[in-house]
């Protein structure tokens, strides 16, 4: 029985044990308000979002239907990172800098 006590005891443990958070990042909470639908050079619908995070930075998101997006912030500093899929990195800054304000 103290075999079976411990080895529950173990399991609370495992289930009561801290998880690590996914990070929270610009853009997995757009507003409706924050978004417009648009058409790109292909005539392809983009959703373009943009919103004010981190007090006074304005950040970008636009996504495609067929999965394609940029997220990040509307700088013009190199180093500020910008996440983009389906593109190349100079297709997503073209976005950034045609989008952002």
């Amino acid at each position: 029985m103290f075999k079976h006590l411990l080895a529950l005891t173990g399991c609370i443990g495992l289930a009561l044990a801290p998880t690590t958070a996914q990070a929270w990042e610009p853009g997995d909470d757009w507003q409706d308000s924050q978004c417009r639908t648009t058409r790109d050079e292909g005539g392809n619908s983009v959703e373009v979002c943009q919103a004010i995070y981190d007090v006074n930075k304005v950040y970008l998101g636009a996504y495609w239907d067929d999965g394609s997006e940029v997220v990040g912030p509307c700088s013009t500093d190199d180093p500020e990172p910008i996440e983009y899929k389906g593109m190349t990195k100079a297709e997503a800054r073209t976005w950034v800098k045609t989008y952002c304000p």
